[in-house]
């Protein structure tokens, strides 16, 4: 018997309501776009209200998809982006703006803990580098620059939290989102109560606590008369949309890892316990199989890049329908190695390796013969090689990953995936689902209400077949050569001091 389930996925550029059969298949999809706020150099902002009405739309043209077809969905399972920050006041109103995972305001602050108690005690306790990505750091900022605000504050919650608050009336949070602010411990799945002291807040303040796959609650009657969907409707907390892609993409077991790759790139890999780097450059999370870990790292710009590019070098491509595809056929034109030309991948600073928020994007090696076709090839490796230095961290911490499953917007394009499986020495899975993160958030809403016993078996049915991609090995020695030379560009501009002098300059 056929079971439907909404799954929404709250991302940092857009929101979808996806409705799911069990079978894994997509009957219907409604979604929304909307945009950040950049109030100064290195603030990245949103405005709360935005998640509200865009996730009250989307689920309206839901439902009257719904009552069209005569469905009935027995769960909204909500997956979102992490590590933004909203402080709620009275009311359950948003005090201000949300300071969002990109934000970098808070460097000196993230400095300052370091100095004061040590990068590993936090690590250790956290699985997390002190880094403005995540929320602490921006709780302190709140407190020390604006102290009337966070005075004020009743709550402080992230994305996912608000969206179920607007949901079900509860504040309530899931452990995969809980280990990306740097105030959960990660072997108790606990609120801890030195980092509250070191926040100067209270438990009371953040939100209640559940493993991922929970019913967090139920959709109110006023929000049900808002969308159409019936009002005590399940909703689940999925947590996490990395996490969630991963169960999607087969990552519940030792040896395989996924790499995603949309606006940013995350890379992780199943763990049963936690795992750690010894210089701390890869994080260590709740999985959204809960209970379980996942080791992760991230770069902040990839795709992003790759639009920015076809933007400012592509004008010509406005009015096609495929400008990507016509884009990498260019960049198949050029051999391995983009004609001497490397890219970093840095346009917001670096996260995993380098963790690095001063880091910028450079092209180097360009001559007057330098062709767009070469730049546009650059972008793809630039971005694989730093993938593939994050998945070298992986294996040291872990053991052998022989299998890398990939998913996002970039991985339509066989030469980026090619380009991957040379790169990582791995063999590339990818799988037809477009929607990696909605769908592991589907099969965790499955798993919880009993359609299927576990994760995998509910992969056997929903997964489906992948296509493969398998290392060229010339092309693997000549792209770790090549990955080699990068590392010497970016430490002769790191130990230079170079990023310091061009910080906060335009």
């Amino acid at each position: 018997m056929s079971e439907y389930t909404i799954a929404l996925d709250v991302g940092t550029s857009s929101m979808r309501a996806i409705v799911f059969r069990n079978d894994g298949s997509i009957l219907h999809t409604a979604a929304s776009e909307y945009h950040t706020i950049f109030p100064e150099p290195s603030y990245v902002e949103q405005e709360p209200d935005t998640w509200i009405s865009t996730a009250t739309d989307v689920l309206k043209r839901t439902a009257i998809y719904l009552t069209e077809e005569s469905i009935a969905a027995n769960a909204i399972s909500v997956t979102s982006q992490r590590a933004s920050m909203i402080p709620m006041g009275a009311g359950d109103k948003p005090l201000g703006n949300a300071i969002m995972w990109q934000d970098k305001r808070t460097i000196d602050i993230c400095d300052r803990l370091i100095e004061m108690y040590g990068l590993q005690r936090f690590y250790r306790k956290t699985g997390l580098r002190v880094n403005p990505f995540f929320v602490l750091n921006k709780i302190i900022w709140l407190r020390e620059e604006r102290p009337e605000i966070f005075k004020k504050t009743k709550k402080f919650i992230g994305v996912q939290d608000l969206v179920l608050h607007h949901l079900t009336g509860e504040y309530v949070t899931d452990w995969t989102q809980a280990s990306r602010t740097m105030l959960m411990n990660l072997e108790t799945f606990a609120w801890d109560d030195y980092l509250l002291q070191l926040g100067e807040i209270t438990e009371e303040q953040l939100c209640r606590l559940v493993p991922p796959g929970s019913i967090g609650g139920r959709l109110t009657k006023e929000t049900a008369q808002e969308t159409g969907l019936p009002a005590g409707l399940p909703v689940i907390v999925s947590g996490g949309d990395q996490q969630n892609a991963a169960i999607a993409l087969g990552v519940v077991h030792a040896g395989i890892a996924e790499a995603n790759t949309g606006t940013g790139s995350f890379v992780l890999s199943f763990s049963e316990k936690p795992v750690f780097n010894k210089d701390a450059k890869v994080l260590c999370q709740a999985s959204a199989v809960a209970g379980k870990y996942m080791a992760e790292t991230a770069i902040f710009n990839t795709g992003a890049i790759f639009r920015w590019f076809k933007e400012q070098f592509y004008p010509d491509l406005k009015m096609e329908n495929s400008p990507y595809k016509i884009m990498d056929d260019y960049a198949a034109e050029i051999p391995v190695g983009s004609n001497g030309v490397v890219m970093l991948p840095h346009f917001e600073g670096s996260a995993a390796p380098y963790w690095n928020p001063m880091a910028k994007g450079v092209f180097f090696n360009l001559g007057l013969g330098t062709t767009r076709a070469a730049m546009t090839r650059a972008i793809l490796e630039g971005i694989v090689l730093e993938i593939s230095q994050n998945l070298a961290l992986m294996r040291d911490m872990i053991g052998e990953i022989n299998e890398l499953s990939v998913a996002g917007g970039m991985v339509r394009s066989d030469l980026f995936c090619s380009i991957q499986a040379d790169a990582t020495d791995a063999t590339v899975m990818r799988y037809s689902t477009p929607e990696a993160s909605a769908l592991g958030s589907a099969i965790n809403a499955w798993v919880t209400l009993g359609v299927y016993k576990t994760h995998d078996e509910a992969l056997t049915v929903v997964a489906g077949k992948p296509e493969y991609f398998s290392p060229n090995k010339d092309n693997v020695k000549n792209l770790r050569d090549i990955r080699a030379r990068r590392e010497t560009l970016y430490d002769a501009l790191d130990k230079g001091g170079v990023y310091e002098k061009f910080m906060f300059i335009g």
